[in-house]
């Protein structure tokens, strides 16, 4: 039960982390920036600080003993202060009990304290520093060591000198002042924590009308725009995001367009389906019926053959047109002879319908094998193309090529026609449902043309060349299923 609690703690941990705003980031790295500098400042006032007093102690030592000694020499001429009485003042040290930095004592021969400048009842200040604040002062014993000075008059040792650092005031002094400037910094600290809380926040302020649009958009709504933000990234990404929004929008629209058009042509085609079933069809089941009933009731021989003719040859019609359905809805020729060969049937029915247009083709006769939906949609562009150059182009030259490589195949149809204006080819079925074909498979459409204009008989070709690329293998069929 254990570890299952402490696997949970850790993921939770991390999935904290992971949720933590740039923010909140952003502020705890100023905050640890800031306490670094704060740290590295008082290391260097701390060392600067142990400096200072270690040059004012000694200052204040080379100068009490330079006094001292002028005072010992004044009274070498005149030493019947020894024998004065106990506790008399012999070096005057209780007038220098202002040096704080410094303790004087004067010891007699027997080792007894004659004189100092500390009062027993000298008051102390009251702020003592704390022990870490002194050690990392880093005065050491060295530095503060005591000097002795023997009193010698006339050959004779009356006594000894002592004078012996004491930094405590100068510390004191010191962590006073570190106080007051601690103090200041934190003061600092937290305007300065303040000043970047606010201007992170108001800099990600836009980030929640980012985060609404997106969402926008992740619903289906296209029509939510972002305002020109005053910040020159945001500016950017605003920027970006409308143009994204507008191309969504605009290709949300056409796919809707588009089903809608394909839904009203797959209408159409069912209804031009069922009018030649029912006018051509029907018209030759009932020719039939008459010729066959004409055989029954029939006496002459003549007759009954005469009608079997007649079937006969319905016959034949009704097999060509049920063959011109099949071949509307599914052209057979692909799947019998595969897409080179059906191309070039393709090819050759049309230019025997449109024999004033000279058309030159090239297609490769070992392309290899294609994915099904990849060679229907290579031969109904063909196709979309071939009626688009009878029924609009006005062209004269036709020229067609179909080559692959080892992951592609192309096709470019070009001819000499009038052209048109590729901008507004998303009006019509034709020329879209080719791109939109194109696109679901992963390829690349390009057109080039350019509108011409036609006065009286005489006709500006401008032409056109579409150029097409489709993948051999597509897994369309799989990303459609997931």
């Amino acid at each position: 039960m254990i570890k299952p609690t402490k696997v949970y703690t850790m993921r939770n941990s991390r999935e904290i982390h992971l949720k933590m705003s740039l923010q909140l980031k952003l502020n705890l790295m100023i905050t640890g920036l800031l306490l670094l500098l704060l740290s590295i400042s008082a290391v260097f006032v701390v060392k600067n600080a142990s400096e200072n007093v270690r040059a004012e102690v000694a200052s204040t030592a080379n100068l009490a003993l330079h006094l001292l000694d002028a005072e010992i020499l004044h009274y070498s001429s005149d030493f019947g202060w020894i024998n004065n009485s106990e506790g008399a003042s012999i070096f005057r040290l209780q007038s220098l009990n202002n040096i704080r930095h410094l303790k004087i004592d004067f010891y007699d021969t027997k080792g007894r304290l004659r004189e100092t400048n500390r009062n027993k009842v000298q008051s102390v200040d009251s702020t003592v520093p704390p022990s870490w604040f002194v050690n990392a002062m880093s005065l050491s014993a060295v530095d503060m060591q005591k000097q002795v000075r023997n009193i010698v008059l006339n050959g004779r040792f009356v006594g000894e000198l002592v004078i012996t650092p004491d930094p405590s005031y100068e510390i004191a002094e010191v962590w006073n002042d570190t106080v007051d400037l601690l103090y200041l910094a934190a003061i600092f600290f937290v305007a300065i924590n303040v000043l970047v809380y606010f201007s992170v926040k108001y800099t990600f302020k836009p980030m929640r009308r980012i985060l609404d649009a997106l969402t926008q958009i992740e619903q289906g709504r296209f029509s939510d725009r972002l305002p020109d933000f005053k910040q020159v990234e945001l500016q950017a990404i605003g920027q970006k995001f409308n143009a994204m929004a507008d191309n969504l929008q605009s290709s949300t629209e056409n796919n809707h367009r588009l089903t809608q058009q394909i839904i009203r042509l797959q209408e159409d085609e069912r209804k031009n389906l069922a009018r030649d079933i029912h006018d051509e069809i029907g018209q030759y089941l009932t020719a039939i019926h008459v010729d066959a009933s004409a055989i029954l009731n029939g006496k002459k021989l003549s007759l009954a053959k005469e009608s079997a003719l007649a079937i006969s040859s319905v016959t034949r019609q009704m097999m060509d047109m049920v063959h011109e359905i099949l071949q509307r809805l599914r052209p057979r020729v692909l799947d019998e002879l595969g897409l080179s060969l059906a191309l070039g049937e393709l090819i050759h029915q049309w230019r025997q319908r449109h024999r004033t247009i000279h058309l030159i083709y090239y297609i490769e006769s070992d392309i290899g094998p294609l994915d099904e939906v990849v060679s229907i949609t290579a031969y109904r562009i063909l196709q979309e193309c071939l009626t688009n150059i009878a029924k609009h182009a006005h062209a004269h030259r036709v020229n067609i090529n179909v080559q692959q490589d080892a992951l592609n195949i192309s096709l470019q149809i070009e001819d000499d026609g009038v052209g048109f204006d590729p901008d507004l080819m998303v009006k019509g079925f034709g020329l879209a449902g080719m791109k939109e074909r194109v696109q679901g498979l992963m390829g690349e459409m390009s057109i080039v043309s350019s509108k011409s204009s036609i006065n009286g008989a005489d006709m500006a070709h401008q032409g056109t060349r579409i150029m097409i690329k489709l993948p051999k293998q597509t897994s369309i069929n799989e990303r459609v299923d997931g």
